[in-house]
């Protein structure tokens, strides 16, 4: 249990500290595009850790969700350096700590059968 929690909070941390700041920087055009998908996809990543913590029955469902979210947004952040709207130092640190993201997923998900 609280393993989700300090996985909950990390990824609210990593979005509010880390992902707003960067997308504040993409040009106009994205802001309702590449922005809007990258942050839906962090809002679905924390909805799914909320709903697997909360929803026993079906936790691995939606830990599945959550590892797929989290798959996504490293897709999202390679697509946003191509693009040259951040740095390659920005993607491998955004990575980095999405990784890491990824790693608690995994263990929560090896942690629960």
């Amino acid at each position: 249990m609280k393993h989700d929690l300090i996985l909950a909070r990390k990824a609210e941390e990593l979005l509010n500290k880390e992902f707003y700041p960067t997308l504040k920087t993409f040009p106009k055009a994205e802001k309702f595009a590449l922005c809007q998908e990258i942050k839906q996809a962090f809002y679905g990543l924390l909805k799914a850790i909320m709903l697997a913590n909360n929803i026993k029955s079906k936790r691995r469902i939606y830990q599945d969700e959550a590892d797929a979210y989290q798959k996504l947004l490293l897709v999202l952040i390679s697509v946003a350096c191509e693009q040259k709207y951040i740095t390659q130092r920005r993607k491998a640190h955004l990575q980095l700590k999405l990784l890491e993201i990824g790693k608690l997923i995994g263990g929560w998900m090896k942690s629960s059968g």
